[in-house]
C-alpha cells in the first residue's frame, strides 16, 4: 500500500513539474518584461537602499530584511548606516556596539554574521564588497538569494533572486502545483527567476535593467500578487499567468505546513546587590562581602546570554524556563522546587552569592512575546523579601530613546565584573550543569540603556526604570 502511494505521489510530482516546465518554455518573456517595467515605473516602492544602491548599503539592507518587514527596517537602516558607514567601520566595531544598534530587529545572529562578514571583506577584499558571486556567497550570513540581491541591486549584474514574494509570483505565473520548498519546485523556480533576466551583453542591455527587473518582480509579488486575495485586476501580467487562466490563485503556491508554535513560560528576576549581600541593616542599603559596593546597593544583575540560547550574546535579566507543567500558569513560584534549585545554584555558583535560601517573590509584571517557534509568557519577579517596587513619576527620555544621538555611550567601555564561580569537586563522569550566563554584571540603573538587551529584556528594563524610587 505504501509503495503504491509513493508511486502515485511521484507520478503527480512528475506531471506537475512537466506542466510547469512546459509553461516556462513557452513564456513570452520579452513582452512580459515590457509590461512589468512599465508597471514598475508607475508603482515601484522607494527605499533608502534603492535611492542610493551602493553594494555596501544593499548588503546591509538585505541582511536586515531577512525575517523583518521593510517598514521596520526603514526605522533602523539610516541610523545603522550613520554609525557604520562602510565595511571598515563595521569591522572595527566591537560586537556589543553592533548588537546595540541592531536592538529591536531580532534574529541577532544576523548582526553577528554581518560584523563577521565585514571583517572578512576588510581582510580579503580590501574593504569593498566583492563582485564575484562565489566570493559574495562565501561571506558569513549570505545565502544564494542574498548573494544574488547584492550583485543585482548593488552592481546591476545578471543574478536571479528568489524570496517569498518572487517565489509566490513565479509559482502563480507558471501554475506550479508543487510544494515550493521541494527540490523539484526550487529547480523550476530558480530557472524562472533567471529566465526573467535578459542575457548579459554590455553593448546591448540598458543600464539598471537587472536592478529594475528584480525590484519590479519583488514589488509586484508584494503589492499585487499577495498571499491571499491577489489583486489580479491590477496585475500587468495577467495575460501571461497560468494561475489566472486556470483559476489557481487560491491553491498556488503550495506551501509547506507551518510548524506549530510551542507555548512556554519563563521567569526572569529583578535582583539588586542588596538583595544578595545585605548584612541585615535595617535601612536595606548596607551590604556585606567584597563583591558588593556600598555606594551602589541598587545595581541590578544582568547576564549575557550563552551561545546556542535564545538571544545568544545579548544581555538580559536572569531567566529560567518553567519545566514543571503545574506551574506554567502560576503567579507564585515559591513552591516550584526545580526552579528554586536552579535559581539557588545560579546565584551561588555563577554570581558568588552567600549560600542563603532564596526563592522567587511575587510576580511584578508579565510580558507575552514570540521567539522562533516559541510563544512565551514571561513572568518578572523580585526575590522573596527583596525591597518592594516603588512607583515613580513618568521618567524622562533616556539615551536608549535617542540612540542616534552623539551622546550615546560607548558600550565597549563599560566595566565588566565577571562572576566568581564556586568550584565544586566532581567526578569525571558527572556532567557540568548548564550555565545560565556566559557572563554576569552588576549594572547601575543609569547604565541599563547602554547595554544591548533582548527585546523582552528591554521591556523589563523600562519597567525597572519606571518603578524605582
Amino acid at each position: 500500500m505504501q509503495q503504491t502511494t509513493k508511486k502515485t505521489l511521484d507520478a503527480e510530482t512528475n506531471a506537475a513539474s512537466t506542466e510547469a516546465v512546459n509553461v516556462l518554455s513557452a513564456f513570452d518573456f520579452e513582452r512580459a518584461r515590457t509590461a512589468l517595467l512599465r508597471w514598475f515605473d508607475a508603482n515601484g516602492r522607494t527605499f533608502p537602499w534603492r535611492s542610493e544602491p551602493t553594494p555596501y548599503r544593499v548588503w546591509v539592507s538585505e541582511i536586515m530584511l531577512q525575517q523583518t518587514t521593510t517598514q521596520t527596517v526603514e526605522g533602523y537602516f539610516s541610523r545603522f548606516l550613520d554609525r557604520f558607514p562602510n565595511a571598515t567601520a563595521l569591522a572595527e566595531a566591537d560586537e556589543a556596539t553592533v548588537l546595540k544598534y541592531w536592538e529591536g530587529l531580532g534574529y541577532y545572529r544576523r548582526a553577528r554574521a554581518l560584523r563577521s562578514a565585514a571583517i572578512e571583506i576588510v581582510e580579503r577584499f580590501g574593504g569593498d564588497v566583492p563582485e564575484r558571486f562565489e566570493d559574495v556567497l562565501s561571506l558569513p550570513g549570505v545565502g544564494r538569494y542574498c548573494a544574488g540581491a547584492i550583485l543585482s541591486f548593488g552592481f546591476d549584474r545578471r543574478a536571479p533572486i528568489l524570496e517569498a514574494n518572487t517565489t509566490r509570483l513565479h509559482a502563480r505565473l507558471l501554475g506550479l502545483r508543487l510544494e515550493t520548498t521541494t527540490a523539484a519546485a526550487q529547480k523550476i523556480l530558480w530557472r524562472a527567476a533567471e529566465d526573467w533576466l535578459p542575457l548579459d551583453s554590455e553593448k546591448r542591455r540598458k543600464p539598471n535593467v537587472y536592478r529594475r527587473l528584480n525590484g519590479a518582480l519583488t514589488d509586484l509579488g508584494r503589492l499585487v500578487c499577495s498571499p491571499t486575495s491577489p489583486k489580479c485586476d491590477a496585475c500587468p501580467l495577467t495575460d501571461f499567468c497560468e494561475s489566472w487562466r486556470r483559476d489557481y490563485q487560491d491553491v498556488v503556491p503550495v506551501l509547506k505546513k507551518k510548524a506549530e508554535t510551542i507555548p512556554r513560560t519563563d521567569v526572569a528576576f529583578w535582583i539588586e546587590r542588596r538583595d544578595l549581600f545585605d548584612d541585615g541593616g535595617n535601612d536595606g542599603t548596607r551590604c556585606g562581602g567584597s563583591v558588593c559596593d556600598v555606594e551602589n546597593p541598587s545595581d541590578v544583575l544582568l547576564i549575557r546570554r550563552p551561545e546556542n540560547a535564545l538571544w545568544a550574546g545579548l544581555w538580559d535579566f536572569p531567566r529560567f524556563e518553567i519545566t514543571n507543567e503545574a506551574f506554567r500558569d502560576a503567579l507564585d513560584f515559591a513552591a516550584d522546587v526545580e526552579l528554586c534549585d536552579r535559581l539557588q545554584r545560579f546565584l551561588e555558583e555563577e554570581v558568588g552569592a552567600p549560600p542563603f535560601d532564596r526563592r522567587p517573590g511575587a510576580v511584578a509584571c508579565t510580558i507575552k512575546h514570540a521567539a522562533t517557534r516559541f510563544k512565551i509568557t514571561l513572568r518578572f519577579c523580585r526575590l522573596a523579601g527583596a525591597s518592594p517596587i516603588l512607583s515613580s513619576p513618568k521618567r524622562e527620555k533616556t539615551l536608549f530613546d535617542e540612540l542616534g544621538n552623539d551622546a550615546a555611550p560607548q558600550v565597549s567601555l563599560l566595566p565588566s565584573r565577571r562572576s566568581k564561580v564556586a568550584e565544586k569537586t566532581r567526578t569525571p563522569k558527572t556532567p557540568e550543569p548548564e550555565r545560565v550566563a556566559a557572563e554576569v554584571r552588576w549594572v547601575p540603573l543609569a547604565d541599563l540603556d547602554a547595554y544591548p538587551l533582548s527585546s523582552p529584556g528591554r521591556k523589563l528594563a523600562r519597567f525597572v526604570l519606571k518603578n524605582v524610587g
